[in-house]
């Protein structure tokens, strides 16, 4: 993924994003988590175009906070279990034995992730990570690896929106190594900017809402991928994907 000159990048973290921590719980409370369950389903336009009939209908998806390992029960049958790690991705059956498995660089999954169809191991990798940053983010951003600047203030329907352009290390698996976060002023997360990872030439939005206090951890409960058009506007219809959490627990 191409990166732009980051020499006008500072530490420029207190005040948009110490704001947005603050409102997310926190980062001492954050620290003293370990691990994550939900409930969740994902469906949509982008799941029917790569992959027809996926189904990925109440799903239950335990994960570490502090590192990249998802696991989703239900996955695309009841009777599957998906195991998402930054370098292999895997299918169980019910006994637990391993019925599909695949091993490769991050780099080289997401190359993959362009191609027209998907298999379900492709599906599984890019959920564990669109899951898994969901999840941490904005708390990811204050690792003293990621470099953030603030930006001018976005003009939208309903008020203005603080905007956070951040810039990933490598050792993250994310949809993009630059991307722009949107913070209201309140500090909650409502919208997510980044070319897509699965074609060239399509930029993301992700739109953030629903945000409920789960184990003193505020999440977005739902979530919208949308396309972008050139001047900037989300597309409203249809939506790419579609994420909703019905309950979550950290501890």
């Amino acid at each position: 993924m191409p990166v732009e000159d980051l020499s006008n990048y500072g530490d420029t973290r207190v005040g948009l994003l110490e704001n947005a921590l603050r409102a997310s719980g926190g980062m001492d409370v954050w620290r003293l988590t370990r691990r994550f369950t939900l409930h969740v389903s994902i469906a949509g336009a982008l799941c029917t175009a790569k992959c027809g009939s996926a189904q990925l209908k109440e799903l239950a998806v335990e994960g570490s906070t502090h590192h990249q390992a998802v696991d989703f029960t239900g996955f695309a049958s009841a009777d599957l279990r998906a195991l998402y790690r930054p370098d292999s991705v895997a299918l169980e059956g019910p006994d637990g034995r391993r019925l599909m498995w695949r091993q490769a660089a991050p780099e080289e999954f997401r190359s993959g992730l362009k191609s027209a169809t998907w298999d379900q191991l492709q599906l599984a990798y890019y959920c564990g990570y669109l899951i898994w940053n969901h999840l941490a983010s904005p708390f990811i951003l204050a690792d003293p690896d990621f470099k953030t600047k603030e930006l001018p203030l976005s003009r939208e329907p309903g008020g203005s929106l603080r905007r956070l352009s951040a810039v990933f290390p490598a050792r993250v698996v994310t949809h993009a190594t630059v991307q722009t976060f949107y913070f209201d002023r309140e500090g909650l997360l409502r919208r997510l900017d980044y070319p897509a990872a699965y074609a060239d030439r399509t930029q993301i939005a992700q739109m953030f809402s629903g945000h409920q206090r789960f184990s003193g951890i505020l999440v977005p409960t739902l979530c919208r991928l949308l396309t972008v058009r050139a001047d900037g506007v989300p597309v409203a219809k249809p939506s790419l994907l579609d994420v909703e959490i019905f309950d979550a627990h950290f501890e």
